[in-house]
């Protein structure tokens, strides 16, 4: 036999689950507890017929227990039959909260109702459901998330009811006995409880808590709990009720960051963290109230506290600052306003629009504390952000500066930051799911490493961020390589900290603010690391948070110190501005300003800002480049941008737009982004006569399956590849624009040799389709590089043409005469001169053609060459040819 089991005092979502497990599985019995709501047993009372429960008692006929369903709960009292090892099933929409035996197993999620998770299986089994069996669900659902209102909702929760809806769910029998009415003995104790409710804010939370005594028993003080805290419309609420010297506590939440069962379990009860109740014996009332209020600061967390939100760092005006000095730092940075200190203490705040009315009526003179907003209006990191709510709508500022424990500005928070955060809710699981991908996708040894860094900037409240590519990787789950660190203040003062906790070497780079920790083994001793196991880094960089002033267009920027918002609006797209928090905490949060994450989710590439290509035109072909690795489509207003900006880049410094590209062919598949270039005019801004055809692309497999296969054994040592392949799309210009080219990509004249090599072989193509002698190919092919054989060779319209050019690579050139000049020498007694060069390069032809073989063959050869006038007259043009040379030597242009 298998059960379906649930707690006592049920609810419509714990009836709701038995019903959805029996539904997935019939062959078990769905049994229901003791005890029930007084609206669930008034439903089931009329419905009893149309639902498949089992009272307890029931049970003892029934035979022993193989499996175990426990819905709604995780905790249950076992059924008549069950063993120790039987094997018991938990699920539950709350985090698992106890420890299992090897015999149990916990399925679940943070959803709205435990119904919803197995809702959610009956859709996916494409199971059937009655009309009441569709509003029971329903129920379950609307009950434990307040009719879809409780901020705990999720969309999960929203799509089972709207397909329970479409099973036959009826919502007026749904209100009807959500809306049931309370007896006069639950009214009676509403009204004594809602006349002494006490109202506490802790830490941005509205915590209920009403006491009250009776006479006489009351049933469902936890309907009366509910109850008072929708009136209230608070976080949490714990009902206090005496009765005959007992005091009976339920508490209720809503929110992960309030653990009513902590309060419960001080008093001998139980729970999970939002339902928990308590039967106290032998205390008096007051004494009760008294032990929870002090308890709630302990066990209520701020829901998003300003450190969550702030930017460490902050640039300030002096009061006595004239308005002269300030208008053109405020220019560059664009920040709304800047925190007016005097002291070290803040004084008030000095708004861009106020500073630009003061130019305006030719005041420059005026000193900031003359045009600035007044006041002494600060947060701590740890306020909540009901504090900055507070402190905003006060002093009407749109940034309000952070001040440590000891008054020392340390930071801002905004507006804007206050917008973006609008709505949301910390989710401590994603945080934890990120964290828990972040150390899978690093070596054990570099997660420690991690970790350790985080606390040192924990422990002095710097800020601490993971940025750019690696998190952007991570979320795609795509392998991430280097990790980036931006410290918000003095990255060079922590790396100094930790060098000198962890020990390693340090070095850094006071103008741009950066730092690197150089890893040896005594910070492997430190952190207690396997040297066998840890796969450190040589070294870990560490960069301070900096914004960027472009002077002018495609310049490279102006660069002052700024923070984490600042650093990330500095990025080229949307998606390489999100960030992991590892300091302050909460560690793993992901920062997202500019809507990087839905970007990532829409597959796009997104600018951040309008002049962005402008600012800096190599953006173009790194949009490409990412475009094509993440298999992602550049949205159209940034297509557009990069179509309206392509002609600056003739003001881009050749060498960046030879490194942008050299990025392109180092990637996996090059040619899909330089077809992109292509379609988007980037191409042909470097040259006009550059194109992506057929030929280039036939090309272009070719040398890929040449890297590959290696069509001659030398390419196993060729390091050229990205030259070669780079060849083929450029093969077909002219010396002279070829030459041209070079000069604006600013190639070394080595690379841009190999580059005309291929240009030249490439062009000898025609001639190397139709056979050839050995040595005519030698002396066509020989005078070139590597890079300009395997050129022809990818670019080959014909096998004839590859074969040679294999042939040639792999033989003919190696084929030299056994005779050196010394037995020239001896063998004719002529003079050393040309002639001796003439007479071995007819040897060399005559042995790859196949005229002759052996030494002796040669030697006999060269006896007969010796009264050849024609070679003696090639020698002797030769001789005077080199002569002239020597005398009148050509002059370098």
């Amino acid at each position: 036999m298998k059960l379906i089991l649930t707690h006592d005092n049920a609810d419509f979502d714990a009836v709701a689950s038995l019903l959805a497990a029996y539904k997935l599985d019939s062959t078990a019995v769905p049994v229901l507890p003791h005890r029930v709501n007084q609206n669930v047993e008034h439903f089931l009372n009329l419905y009893r017929d149309e639902l498949p429960f089992v009272q307890r008692e029931d049970l003892r006929r029934k035979g022993s227990v193989e499996l175990v369903t426990v819905v709604d709960t995780q905790s249950f009292s076992t059924a008549r039959g069950m063993r120790p090892d039987t094997p018991i099933r938990f699920v539950d929409h709350h985090p698992l909260n106890r420890e299992l035996t090897e015999y149990q197993t916990f399925s679940g999620d943070m959803v709205g109702a435990a119904t919803t998770l197995l809702v959610e299986q009956i859709h996916a089994d494409s199971l059937r459901l009655s009309g009441p069996e569709a509003t029971l669900l329903m129920l379950g659902i609307y009950e434990d998330t307040g009719s879809l209102l409780y901020g705990t909702t999720t969309p999960r929760d929203i799509r089972c009811a709207a397909w329970l809806l479409e099973c036959g769910a009826n919502l007026d029998i749904v209100r009807r006995f959500l809306q049931h009415p309370l007896t006069p003995e639950q009214r009676e104790l509403y009204d004594r409880l809602r006349q002494n409710a006490e109202i506490h804010p802790v830490n941005g939370h509205a915590i209920v808590l009403a006491c009250a005594s009776i006479g006489q028993t009351v049933d469902e003080i936890a309907t009366l709990a509910h109850r008072v805290r929708e009136l209230y419309e608070s976080s949490a609420v714990f009902i206090l009720v005496q009765l005959n010297g007992d005091i009976q506590l339920v508490a209720r939440g809503t929110t992960d960051l309030i653990d009513v069962s902590v309060v419960a379990k001080r008093f001998g009860g139980g729970g999970h963290s939002r339902a928990a109740a308590a039967l106290i014996h032998h205390r008096k009332l007051h004494e009760v109230r008294a032990e929870i209020l002090e308890m709630l600061p302990h066990i209520v967390q701020a829901s998003i506290r300003v450190e969550s939100l702030m930017s460490m760092g902050v640039q300030t005006v002096q009061v006595h600052e004239r308005v002269k000095t300030v208008v053109e730092r405020m220019r560059r940075a664009g920040h709304e306003g800047y925190p007016v200190v005097d002291g070290g203490r803040v004084v008030g705040l000095l708004t861009n629009r106020a500073v630009e009315r003061t130019m305006s009526h030719g005041m420059s003179h005026q000193t900031a504390s003359e045009i600035m907003e007044a006041g002494e209006y600060t947060v701590k990191p740890s306020d909540s952000i009901e504090v900055l709510q507070q402190r905003m709508m006060r002093s009407g500022w749109g940034q309000i500066p952070v001040v440590n424990d000891e008054g020392i500005l340390i930071g801002i928070v905004t507006r804007t930051d206050l917008i973006k955060r609008w709505g949301q809710r910390q989710d401590d699981t994603r945080r934890e799911g990120i964290m828990r991908r972040m150390q899978a996708s690093l070596p054990p040894g570099m997660w420690t490493l991690i970790q350790a860094v985080a606390q040192q900037a924990q422990e002095r409240r710097i800020g601490l961020y993971v940025v750019g590519g690696f998190v952007r990787d991570l979320l795609l789950g795509l392998p991430t390589h280097d990790i980036d660190l931006v410290v918000e203040g003095d990255a060079i003062e922590l790396v100094r900290l930790i060098h000198r906790e962890y020990g390693g070497q340090m070095r850094s780079h006071a103008q741009f603010g950066t730092g690197k920790w150089m890893l040896d083994q005594t910070v492997l001793h430190a952190l207690d690391l396997d040297p066998a196991t840890a796969k450190l880094p040589e070294f870990i960089d560490f960069v301070t948070a900096r914004s960027e002033f472009y002077e002018q267009p495609t310049a490279l920027p102006t660069i002052q110190r700024g923070s984490i918002k600042l650093d990330l609006h500095r990025r080229d797209f949307t998606i390489n501005t999100l960030a992991l928090r590892l300091s302050p905490e909460p560690l793993g949060e992901l920062i997202d300003f500019y809507g990087g994450e839905q970007d990532l989710r829409d597959q796009v590439i997104r600018v951040l800002h309008s002049l962005s290509f402008v600012d800096d035109p190599t953006r173009m072909l790194r949009a490409v480049r990412l475009e094509q690795r993440l298999e992602f489509t550049i949205e159209p207003r940034t297509e557009e941008l990069i179509r309206n900006a392509i002609s600056f880049l003739d003001r881009v410094s050749g060498d960046r737009i030879r490194h942008e590209i050299a990025l392109i062919f180092s990637e996996e598949q090059p040619l899909r982004a330089l077809i992109r270039l292509e379609q988007l005019g980037i191409l042909q801004a470097f040259h006009p006569d550059l194109r992506i055809d057929e030929w280039v692309r036939a090309a272009f497999y070719a040398i890929r399956f040449a890297h590959q296969n290696h069509p001659w054994p030398s390419l196993d040592k060729f390091d050229n590849w990205m030259l070669s392949t780079f060849s083929l799309f450029t093969s077909r210009l002219p010396e002279p624009e070829l030459e041209k080219l070079g000069r604006r990509l600013q190639f070394k004249r080595s690379y841009l040799d190999h580059l005309q090599d291929a240009r030249v072989a490439i062009a000898l193509l025609p001639e190397l389709s139709q056979e050839q002698l050995p040595s005519t190919l030698v002396r066509m092919l020989e005078p070139l590089d590597e890079v300009g054989w395997l050129a022809a060779w990818a670019a080959a319209p014909s096998a004839i043409a590859r074969d040679q050019i294999s042939r040639f690579a792999r033989e003919w050139r190696f084929v030299k005469p056994q005779i050196d000049g010394r037995e020239v020498q001896r063998i004719t007694d002529l003079k050393p001169g040309p002639i001796y060069g003439v007479l071995l390069e007819h040897l060399r032809r005559a042995l790859l053609d196949g005229e002759i073989t052996t030494l002796v063959e040669q030697k006999l050869r060269l006896r007969q060459m010796v009264h050849d006038p024609i070679l003696l007259a090639q020698a002797e043009s030769r001789n005077k040819s080199q002569a002239d040379e020597t005398i009148h030597p050509e002059k370098d242009e």
